[in-house]
């Protein structure tokens, strides 16, 4: 474990035992997530091309299923790592026992939010804040060191930029609709 994780770790847990928000964190930590993934369902219904809907739909749950639920728990399998509260005895706001790198919630979260960049590069923005704020909120609560959440997001990007370039941009594939004069001009 490097001295960087566990002081960064200490700092920020620290702080938020003397704010004593639990309920702020436990919120950010547990909860939000869904917020995002409800922000992201919607981005993908608003999608307007029905194909290309279903190919962004299709792309990210590839892209979930590979790096979640494949490579993050491969990681895991085979570099078990404490969580910090356990590490350094710790009381924790919630409670995981499993191996904690990398944070399943960053690499769940990031895949959605490089997807969202996709489709549009403001909620992208925003869904990346909030699932930082998850990130720094889940090391705040005591389950995962800072490595976890960075390690999380490097996953994310990885496995998502691999696919990005084997299955080809989404764009080439099924263009984004600009605005409707631009089509009727091609279209005549």
């Amino acid at each position: 474990m490097f001295s960087l994780d566990i002081s960064l770790f200490n700092f920020l847990f620290n702080l938020g035992q003397k704010l004593g928000a639990n309920w702020f964190f436990i919120f950010f930590a547990t909860y939000l997530p869904y917020l995002i993934v409800a922000a992201f369902l919607s981005l993908i219904y608003k999608e307007k091309n029905a194909k290309r809907r279903i190919y962004l739909l299709g792309f990210s749950i590839l892209g979930l299923i590979l790096s979640r639920g494949i490579v993050t728990e491969v990681i895991r399998y085979v570099f078990p790592y404490v969580r910090p509260f356990l590490s350094l005895n710790l009381n924790p706001m919630l409670v995981d026992t499993a191996s904690s790198f990398p944070s399943g919630h960053m690499t769940f979260l990031f895949v959605i939010v490089f997807s969202a960049f996709l489709m549009n590069k403001k909620w992208g923005w925003i869904l990346a804040g909030a699932s930082l704020a998850t990130g720094i909120s889940r090391i705040i609560a005591g389950v995962h060191w800072p490595s976890d959440i960075v390690g999380g997001i490097i996953v994310a990007g990885a496995v998502f930029a691999l696919l990005y370039y084997l299955v080809l941009p989404p764009k080439k594939i099924i263009p984004p609709v600009e605005n409707k004069e631009e089509i009727q001009i091609q279209n005549v």
